[in-house]
């Protein structure tokens, strides 16, 4: 991605993406340019299955693959230069016995779209002190308050954890669940 952007020896950034307002006079990217950006989105789609660090700008960035823009373009270029500074993450699982209970955790980022409206949902879902999956999603409906997206926020969250525990009682794992939010309205 670095190399493809002509980013080699370029400046790092701290943060994966950033939010911003959309450009005024946004362009549509040229048919080769768009080429460019859908592939290079898809092989940052596909590093951010085990990155949970680009889960959420990355699926802000896919939102363009129908038609991107030069805004879309630019939050790429972002993206390239975050991995300047983070090019590879470790996460470690260190031994901590059998844990009876399944977590999840559960946000949303109300309308968060500038273009669209749409919410993201996010969430991750953890064993103990482990991180077993991650994910940010644009909602599919519009949401008309922060609790509404909130609650789909939790409702995906409970899913998630219901096939986990389910996947574990096929190991022959008992374990119980507990989902987490913030928001007081949607709990």
């Amino acid at each position: 991605i670095i190399q493809e952007l002509g980013l080699t020896g370029a400046n790092g950034v701290t943060t994966p993406g950033r939010k911003e307002d959309p450009l005024e006079n946004d362009s549509e990217l040229s048919v080769a340019d768009t080429t460019r950006f859908r592939a290079l989105a898809a092989r940052a789609n596909y590093l951010s299955a085990d990155r949970p660090d680009l889960m959420y700008a990355v699926e802000e960035l896919c939102r363009g693959m129908a038609r991107p823009t030069q805004w879309y373009w630019n939050k790429l270029k972002h993206l390239g230069r975050y991995l300047i500074e983070h090019g590879r993450t470790v996460l470690k699982y260190g031994w901590q016995g059998h844990e009876h209970e399944v977590t999840g955790y559960s946000d949303s980022d109300w309308a968060g779209c500038q273009v669209t409206r749409k919410s993201t949902s996010g969430g991750a879902i953890m064993i103990g002190g482990h991180f077993i999956k991650g994910w940010s999603r644009s909602q599919n409906h519009i949401t008309l308050s922060s609790a509404e997206a909130e609650l789909v926020a939790l409702v995906k969250c409970s899913a998630e954890l219901l096939g986990i525990r389910s996947m574990l009682k096929d190991f022959g794992r008992d374990s119980s669940g507990v989902v987490y939010g913030h928001s007081s309205a949607a709990l």
